[in-house]
């Protein structure tokens, strides 16, 4: 077998292997999450009082709302709102202020216009278009190749494209997400005193940080197994 074909029967282990880093990573944020939204901050701040707060002390008045979903929290840049989900919205626990201020680190971030929050920004927009496109594309290249046989190689490249994109986004999301977590604990380090509070207030985030790199393991893994797919449909 020549590099290529290496290539493909290597990722096609990995693939197995990142998926079962990517259910660990997300049971250890599930868990970490259970046991520290049961456990009340010294702060004795709901997380729309801690946004409220920490919006105050920046002089920022950004739009404060609840959203559906758990563990759905986010920062919207375009409308410059701080979505909080509705478990974490009025709960005072260490895992609602420790997401909190995560999202609130984003939001620093957008102020400052911290650089690679605007790559991701922009990566996001094109990887979802390309996704979104990749469906028609592909149903139309089926039809094709019933006529032109080299369209299975134009459809294996496109497909690798938009893995691709979707791999750079997750490499940009990284710094983004562990640069808003340094600046999260920052901020409540300043706030809180107790140590074990501190110590859940890292788990939270630690465990948080680890979906992003499964995330992205798992988006390299299949760019890799579909690149290996084109080179092979090139030599062939």
């Amino acid at each position: 077998m020549d590099w290529t074909e290496w290539l493909y029967v290597i990722s096609g282990f990995l693939i197995f292997v990142v998926i079962i880093v990517a259910i660990v990573a997300q049971t250890k944020v599930y868990s970490a999450y259970d046991k520290y939204s049961k456990k009340t901050s010294s702060l004795g701040l709901t997380g729309q009082m801690l946004a409220q707060k920490l919006c105050e002390q920046n002089n920022l008045a950004l739009t404060i709302r609840s959203c559906n979903g758990k563990l759905s929290d986010h920062y919207n840049p375009k409308d410059k709102s701080i979505n909080i989900s509705q478990e974490n919205f009025n709960s005072s626990s260490v895992a609602s202020i420790a997401i909190v201020a995560h999202e609130f680190g984003h939001v620093m971030q957008d102020q400052e216009e911290y650089a690679p929050l605007k790559i991701r920004q922009f990566a996001i927009k094109v990887s979802s278009f390309a996704s979104k496109a990749l469906l028609p594309f592909l149903i139309v290249s089926i039809l094709l190749s019933i006529f032109i046989g080299y369209v299975g190689t134009i459809m294996l490249f496109v497909v690798v494209v938009v893995y691709g994109l979707s791999l750079f986004v997750n490499l940009v999301t990284l710094p983004v997400e562990i640069d808003a977590s340094n600046r999260a604990k920052a901020m409540l380090g300043e706030m809180i005193t107790g140590e074990e509070e501190q110590k859940g207030v890292k788990k939270m985030l630690s465990a948080a940080a680890m979906t992003y790199v499964a995330s992205m393991l798992v988006s390299l893994v299949y760019f890799l197994r579909f690149l290996s797919l084109f080179l092979m449909s090139r030599r062939d």
